[in-house]
């Protein structure tokens, strides 16, 4: 009994490690880049700056309020040559 409530907490510390590992190694923002031509560009970039000004919803179509901007990907336009 004794051996099975060690094997335990060690399943339990190796998981809080495993994530806590994850989240560290996952804190750099994902950033999408939309390749254009490059008479397109300043199009490209016209049209991120409205998305922008758009206010975050959920699918259902409700505002996200509490900071739900900083978990969102950053897109950027890149001309394609």
């Amino acid at each position: 009994m004794i051996r099975l409530a060690i094997v335990s907490a060690a399943a339990v510390c190796t998981a809080a490690a495993a994530f806590a590992a994850t989240e560290l190694l996952g804190d750099e923002p994902e950033v999408i880049e939309i390749r254009v031509a490059p008479s397109e560009l300043a199009d490209c970039r016209d049209t991120l700056r409205q998305v922008g000004r758009m206010p975050v919803v959920s699918d259902e179509g409700t505002p996200i309020l509490f900071g739900a901007n900083d978990d969102l990907p950053g897109v950027v336009c890149v001309a394609d040559i």
